[in-house]
């Protein structure tokens, strides 16, 4: 059982409160093993780099954590710190919020799951989120998205932009693992694979590799590019094997490959499109992690838009760029569908720009991924612009939170003051309540439809007991002085 998780600021109950669960455990897992007294001053400063690194996104590390308690402060949040080192702490905080002792209120919670061991702000998925549901049943939930975080994580959302596509839905049964659908692993997985290539080369993509993403992963880790025979083999031998005994469940999304000349990253924030900015992996070998191959940034990115007559300059870029809106606008939609109506605050659209100038949808996430920071900024003709800022989110995250938290406010109190919240009282107890000089001036009438006992003549509590009984409904009692003429208010 774990142990009492303790935050790290008193609540007070005068005002909303703002929880704040972040890692504590900002060490590079490789790190771990080196003796770095021994090592260079450069590769010290490469290896405290390392450290401070999220493996998932920028908006989990400490800064902005530190930067969220101070937009909170601010805005007249109580804030309350829950520091997680490890699985003990971050349970606790399971058992805080399911006992009453985490106050209700809004929470970040900046972590996110995978299928690894705790490490930085990454938890175990079987973890998670028993935890996050725990937390999103009394808490307004900031970050992660309470709606369309799991969907994210796991790979098992669609879109009309999606290349062909097919989820492999796995279970776990014992040692073994099945397919979801019915049948042996490596038989589903050929058929699905025969789809997407047939389907792909319909739409004009290549036949030839296909595009293996695996749930729960982050950066391109364990995203591979396969020719179609491979892709069974890679799936038995090479992925499931590496999955904890803890992990029950497991989703293999697989998808025709585009052959991709820049991928365009467009940030929305509020239902907003905001800063968007170029960033293209280079082909990795066959096999390896798409990560392996390195990146471009804009400005190679935008040569080879150049080079593929997409774009002759920037003016042409700017238009290509604003060209691209209504499928953000379209994913955008998507994701809200998704979300129940509810407009994800955050969402990173990245669109997959092939050689004939169609988008595909590469990815997208709802938090979870880095803001945009090399935007084009006309004035300057440079890529230099950060829209939105740290600071902007962090304050739209706060504010939605302060807007929230006062809406159910005052919605509580509503309701405390709505005759059908109102405490009910029996014939017995009107009788026993009302005091004698009371009795001799009681009557009734219906305010919207319920029963309500006012002051006037009448022959007694007991014929008022008696009244009462007939009547079905709350019974409101309301005391008023005597006037010549009772006037129903």
């Amino acid at each position: 059982m774990p142990g009492k998780q303790k935050c790290l600021t008193p609540s007070h109950g005068s005002r909303p409160t703002l929880h704040l669960v972040y890692s504590t455990n900002w060490v590079f897992a490789e790190g771990q093993m080196v003796d770095r007294s021994k090592l260079s001053e450069e590769m010290k400063r490469l290896f405290k780099f390392a450290d401070g690194r999220p493996h998932c996104c920028e908006l989990t590390n400490t800064n902005f954590q530190k930067l969220l308690a101070k937009e909170g402060r601010l805005q007249g949040l109580n804030v309350v710190r829950w520091p997680i080192n490890g699985r003990d702490s971050w349970l606790a905080v399971g058992e805080a919020a399911r006992s009453g002792r985490m106050v209700p209120g809004a929470a970040a919670v900046l972590l996110h799951s995978w299928t690894g061991d705790y490490e930085k702000e990454c938890v175990p998925a079987w973890d998670y989120y028993p935890v996050l549901e725990a937390l999103k049943v009394r808490h307004l939930l900031l970050y992660p998205s309470a709606p369309l975080d799991r969907l994210h994580s796991e790979k098992r959302y669609k879109s009309a932009l999606m290349p062909p596509t097919r989820f492999l839905k796995l279970s776990r049964s014992g040692d073994s693992w099945f397919a979801e659908s019915g049948g042996d692993v490596k038989d589903v997985a050929t058929k699905m694979v025969h789809d997407v290539t047939s389907l792909g080369q319909a739409a004009g993509l290549t036949a030839n590799d296909v595009m293996v993403k695996s749930g729960l992963s982050w950066g391109g880790q364990d995203v591979v590019r396969l020719k179609p025979s491979d892709v069974p083999r890679h799936i038995v031998n090479k992925i499931l094997p590496k999955l904890p005994q803890e992990a029950k469940s497991f989703t293999v999304l697989l998808q025709a490959k585009v052959d991709v000349v820049a991928e365009l990253r467009w940030v929305v924030l509020d239902g907003k499109l905001r800063g968007r900015g170029w960033r293209t992996f280079h082909k990795a070998k066959l096999g390896k992690p798409v990560i392996s191959g390195g990146m471009d940034c804009d400005a190679e990115s935008i040569e080879a838009l150049i080079q593929a007559g997409l774009a002759k300059d920037y003016d042409e870029l700017q238009r290509l760029e604003e060209g691209m809106s209504g499928h953000v606008t379209r994913v955008l939609a998507e994701a809200t569908a998704d979300a129940g109506g509810q407009v994800p605050q955050f969402l990173r659209v990245d669109l997959l720009i092939d050689a004939r100038g169609r988008a595909w949808l590469g990815e997208r996430e709802s938090w979870g991924a880095d803001l945009i920071k090399r935007t084009y900024n006309p004035k300057t003709q440079k890529f230099t612009c950060c829209d939105p800022k740290k600071t902007e989110v962090a304050s739209a995250m706060v504010a939605r939170a302060v807007r929230c938290l006062r809406a159910n406010k005052q919605k509580r109190v509503a309701l405390q003051g709505h005759p059908m919240k109102q405490k009910v009282a029996s014939a017995a107890t009107v009788a026993r309540t009302v005091s004698r000089p009371q009795r001799d001036r009681v009557w009734k009438t219906k305010h919207k439809g319920h029963l309500v006992v006012q002051s006037k003549k009448s022959s007694g509590a007991a014929n008022i007991a008696a009244s009462v009984k007939k009547r079905k409904g709350p019974v409101t009692l309301q005391e008023r002085p005597m006037k010549k003429k009772a006037v129903q208010s």
